[in-house]
């Protein structure tokens, strides 16, 4: 969904909040023009990776994320106009307790970076740039 400034200020200011105990949270930017097809097969790709994850609650939590993803992009025939941001993972601060969650964001203006990021943060510089300008 297309947002306002304001609510991709909210948005970003509670992604901000979430601290993954380890690399659980990803990120995944399509560049406005962008095929949304390619990005899916990079990340069918990458659960296969991920398969290799030693923690099995990792593991997990990745290759859920990475579906919960996939999912979401199959349902697009193409990348909206901006392109497109999504963040995924589980963001309990409950050891041992999984809360997977998802945000799809369709920037206030062109996305010009593509990128794909497994981390403890969520990667929020290229939307945080909109903002600025």
């Amino acid at each position: 969904m297309k947002l306002t400034k304001e609510e991709l200020e909210e948005i970003l200011e509670e992604l901000e909040k979430y601290k993954g105990k380890h690399t659980e949270l990803i990120t995944v930017c399509i560049s406005a023009g962008y095929d949304v097809n390619s990005v899916q097969r990079q990340l069918e790709g990458e659960k296969a990776t991920a398969k290799n994850i030693k923690s099995t609650t990792t593991r997990k939590n990745v290759v859920d994320a990475l579906d919960k993803i996939v999912r979401h992009l199959k349902t697009l025939k193409r990348t909206p106009e901006n392109g497109l941001a999504l963040f995924c993972g589980n963001v309990s601060q409950v050891e041992g307790q999984v809360d997977l969650e998802f945000w799809d964001i369709e920037p206030t203006m062109p996305l010009k970076i593509r990128l794909y990021r497994c981390d403890k943060e969520f990667v929020l510089e290229p939307l945080k740039e909109m903002l600025e300008v």
